[in-house]
């Protein structure tokens, strides 16, 4: 497996680097009026592919910290009612009075859980 995806990574260098290499004449980047800036092709797409990878991360952002503190709580939750049970098993140890023990509810993130 790890021979194939060297083989893949080799590939897509080389595809990049012939991109790059065929693709050296100037473009003019008119951004403002009046604002304007002549580089490489290959410069400017490599720009704009990092501007948008950034811009995706930034979105994802809120999304990944939602699905964090999600399951934070779902931790939270587990550990309590974990506790509650111990505390119910002693009590039911010191009354010896047969308890019937219920599975937990499975605690479900939802549609919202951001991954």
């Amino acid at each position: 497996m790890k021979i194939i995806a060297w083989v893949v990574r080799i590939a897509l260098f080389l595809v990049v680097l012939t991109f790059s290499l065929r693709n050296t004449e100037l473009v003019t980047v008119k951004w403002l009026p009046g604002l304007e800036v002549q580089v490489q092709l290959v410069v400017a797409l490599l720009i704009a592919l990092l501007v948008g990878a950034v811009f995706a991360w930034v979105c994802l952002v809120p999304s990944w910290l939602k699905a964090k503190r999600n399951a934070t709580v779902a931790t939270k939750n587990v550990e309590r009612l974990e506790r509650e049970l111990s505390q119910l098993k002693a009590q039911s140890n010191n009354s010896n009075t047969p308890v019937i023990e219920e599975p937990l509810p499975l605690l479900s993130l939802g549609p919202s859980h951001g991954i």
